[in-house]
């Protein structure tokens, strides 16, 4: 069974950038007082360049426009897998290390996946 993301998980585009959501999951459910995140957490999230950080930034994404302009992944509402089915926080899936989402860029679309889920105590289904 994958792991349950929590609060300070990484998420990691396509283009190698790293991001912490910068979000406190949800306090219903913790796993060492880091809350669960569930799905929607993983929306609309921007990865920060190198010239432009973002809150929650660990590795800038490279990412920019065929005129040299820095624009970085930003996450979009589809997750192609990785919600819990069998575990929900609030009435919504849990988000899990198997979780796998698109992303655009000035490179066009792209993914992002999990680097670290922020826990290694709680799986689910």
């Amino acid at each position: 069974m994958p792991l349950v993301l929590t609060q300070g998980a990484v998420l990691q585009c396509s283009h190698g950038g790293q991001l912490k959501p910068d979000c406190p999951g949800d306090s219903n459910v913790t796993v060492k007082q880091r809350g669960v995140l569930t799905s929607g957490a993983e929306a609309d999230l921007t990865f920060g360049a190198a010239e432009a950080p973002v809150p929650g930034m660990v590795v800038p994404c490279p990412a920019k426009t065929p005129t040299g302009t820095p624009q970085p992944c930003v996450t979009t509402p589809t997750t192609l897998v990785g919600l819990a089915v069998k575990f929900t926080v609030g009435g919504k899936p849990a988000l899990l290390a198997t979780a796998i989402g698109i992303t655009a860029s000035g490179l066009g679309p792209g993914t992002w996946s999990v680097a670290d889920p922020g826990q290694t105590l709680l799986e689910a289904i």
